[in-house]
């Protein structure tokens, strides 16, 4: 008897932890990622700056996060916060549809990022021809390809995913033992680890070239975008050196980002994989519980790329600081002007 109390005391404790991470972090994540992902958009969509397709990427991909932590997160917090029942967990419409808005927005997000990493690649090439397929319209395409792309893999989640499940870490989960395994390993490798592999890689590529251009001097190689044509004259040259440091701090911020996503994700990875793995096995009800409060913080770390960007471009991008602050003087000013 003592032993059936003490896990029954066991279990209840580690839902109570579970309970008061995902009310603290839901409510942190919700606030600082809408405020932040706003302030990302107002100063992407800036002139100075949305003619680069790297900050295509990076405008589309706060929107997208706007999206994330508002169907990921915003359920979740309500639920906890104010008591609002979550019907995401018992309408299985809701439920389904919640699922394949997620998966596919986090997935874009994700491949959009990897995409920003091989538009470092190329700006930062000595070869012209690369450079030259650095432009919006490639930017715009390949945006629309993998949304399309994301769109098709996710809408598995459809048929998979219903609400009101028992025995599942969350309500609102895969209804079969197919469905789990599929979504558990698509979710790993297509949102999390092929993308940050590519990324890694492409990233070194990307220091290699950079190491390169500055051995071989601004003389020789210029980081310019495309349509910068080269004239010998000092204003030229003025104008070739600050889109060369606004390059150089895009790049940071990307190399930043990356690093970011893979700490918050690979968790989340690894977790997945261990489910797959112990699928069969016969777990206990103290195992399961821990398992569960598990599973939802490791879910809700995954949000944290999506909701502290504005604070990390803040403070690893010069061109973004410059670009807020100016926005912020010129709020002010506006604001004067009425009263």
């Amino acid at each position: 008897m003592s032993s059936t109390n003490a896990t029954i005391s066991y279990i209840a404790n580690l839902q109570y932890i579970s309970g008061q991470v995902t009310l603290y972090m839901s409510i942190v994540i919700l606030v600082s990622g809408l405020i932040g992902n706003l302030l990302n958009c107002l100063v992407f969509v800036q002139r100075s700056l949305r003619s680069k397709p790297c900050v295509i990427y990076f405008l589309v991909s706060s929107i997208l996060n706007l999206i994330i932590v508002f169907s990921g997160i915003a359920p979740r917090a309500f639920q906890a916060f104010f008591m609002i029942p979550d019907r995401t967990e018992t309408v299985s419409t809701l439920c389904k549809l919640r699922l394949i808005v997620l998966f596919t927005m986090r997935t874009i997000s994700s491949w959009l990022l990897t995409l920003a990493s091989v538009d470092r690649y190329l700006i930062s090439s000595s070869d012209v021809n690369r450079r030259q397929m650095s432009n919006l319209k490639n930017t715009y395409l390949w945006i629309l390809i993998v949304s399309i792309i994301s769109a098709l893999v996710w809408a598995e989640a459809g048929y998979c995913f219903d609400a009101n499940m028992v025995g599942t870490p969350q309500k609102c989960y895969a209804k079969s033992d197919a469905c789990r395994i599929f979504n558990d390993l698509a979710q790993s490798l297509i949102t999390t680890i092929i993308p940050s592999t590519v990324m890694l890689i492409i990233g070194l590529f990307t220091i290699r070239n950079i190491r390169h251009f500055h051995k071989i001097g601004p003389a020789s190689v210029t980081m310019h975008s495309n349509n910068t044509k080269t004239k010998n004259n000092n204003n030229n040259n003025n104008n070739i050196r600050r889109n060369r440091k606004e390059e150089t701090s895009l790049t940071i911020m990307l190399i930043a980002q990356v690093i970011l996503l893979t700490i918050f994700t690979l968790p989340q990875a690894g977790q997945k994989f261990y489910l797959t793995y112990t699928f069969y096995q016969t777990k206990s009800s103290s195992q399961r519980a821990l398992e569960s409060m598990l599973f939802n913080f490791v879910l809700l770390l995954t949000y944290g790329p999506n909701c502290i960007t504005f604070y990390l471009y803040t403070i690893t991008g010069r061109i973004f600081r410059e670009t807020l602050f100016k926005l912020f003087k010129n709020g002010i000013q506006y604001l004067n002007f009425f009263h």
